[in-house]
């Protein structure tokens, strides 16, 4: 999980973030002098995890092309 986050933070990726009561919340991971603190900076603000009660860590990825100018989706 932390290393999921070190690369999220590295390559500026967002996150989605699954606590262990079931909520998710989105937002890009920062660095923290706290290790036991998993924060994000979401569209609502920062929010602060412990890093006890993350269960699961997803990255999400943007896909880009050159070719997207082109295409139509129906």
């Amino acid at each position: 999980m932390k290393k999921e986050v070190e690369i999220a933070i590295r390559r500026n990726q967002q996150v989605m973030v699954r606590n262990t009561s079931g909520q998710t919340v989105t937002g890009f991971p920062e660095r923290t002098a706290d290790s036991s603190i998993l924060s994000l900076r979401t569209v609502q603000g920062n929010v602060w995890i412990p890093l006890d009660e993350v269960e699961q860590v997803t990255r999400l990825l943007t896909l880009r092309s050159h070719h997207l100018g082109t295409m139509q989706l129906v």
